[in-house]
């Protein structure tokens, strides 16, 4: 098995290492909060034009349920670890909270949602790579470590976002969340992945940006969980085995017990 370091620390008996997008491969956080502003504008927009002027504050509701706060995006909020179909969830719930008729209004905010992301299309060209991910991922492909990436976002939107930036060739294998998976933490899509790599769970480490990727990582008896801090704009992720401050932190040492 290949043996990396990470921050000076080894990390032994690994086959593989899976990434997350958002926030950890994909420079995406300022572009997640603009598409929540949007979502949520549209959505205050269409009950005013339905029922009259809503309650003051369902802007702000839905944005605090979205994770969008003043000074941003929460790293942990639903907009940036959750799925679509949780953050229309997240909507619906507010708008039965504040009285408006459940009839109709799971389509009606799915439709919303398309017309909000329209404005933002394509996102792939909003939310790049973060500095240095090709060639940390080249790096790693060298080696006979499988590299692979597991998102919450949807299939197209992964797939674009590796084709967008050419880093289709650096990934072994990939795989983004329908509306009828079951989502992280949930370890279906992790174990549908590595059996595609040919390789162990036990033997991934995860790499994320967020407590959904710990757990992830926990959930799947994974070999390890590294977190992303700083310079992808959040602090380290509680409970991570290992900590990232850049790509250069890791490492692929050759085959060969650890001095």
């Amino acid at each position: 098995m290949i043996k990396l370091w990470c921050g000076g620390r080894p990390i032994s008996a690994v086959e593989a290492l899976v990434f997350d997008k958002d926030g950890t491969l994909a420079n995406s956080h300022s572009w997640l909060a603009q598409l929540a502003r949007q979502r949520a504008q549209v959505c205050v927009a269409a009950v005013q034009s339905q029922f009259g002027d809503p309650a003051s504050d369902l802007l702000s509701q839905i944005l605090a349920s979205f994770g969008v706060r003043p000074t941003g995006l929460d790293p942990e909020g639903l907009m940036a670890v959750g799925t679509r179909q949780a953050n229309q969830a997240a909507v619906l719930d507010l708008l039965l909270q504040a009285g408006y008729p459940a009839q109709g209004w799971a389509t009606w905010v799915a439709d919303l949602f398309d017309a909000a992301d329209r404005n933002l299309a394509p996102k792939a060209s909003h939310t790049p790579p973060f500095r240095g991910t090709q060639a940390l991922l080249e790096r790693l492909q060298a080696s006979s470590l499988k590299v692979g990436v597991l998102s919450s976002d949807s299939p197209m939107h992964v797939e674009a976002f590796l084709q967008t930036y050419g880093l289709m060739a650096w990934v072994d294998g990939w795989q983004g969340t329908n509306p009828d998976d079951r989502p992280k933490p949930h370890p279906a899509l992790l174990y549908r992945l590595c059996d595609r790599l040919a390789v162990s769970p036990q033997a991934t480490v995860i790499v994320g940006d967020s407590g959904v990727d710990r757990q992830l990582a926990l959930n799947a008896g994974a070999a390890g969980f590294i977190s992303v801090s700083e310079a992808w704009g959040r602090p380290a992720v509680e409970g991570a085995e290992w900590v990232l401050t850049d790509w250069d932190d890791l490492q692929v040492l050759p085959a060969g017990p650890f001095a």
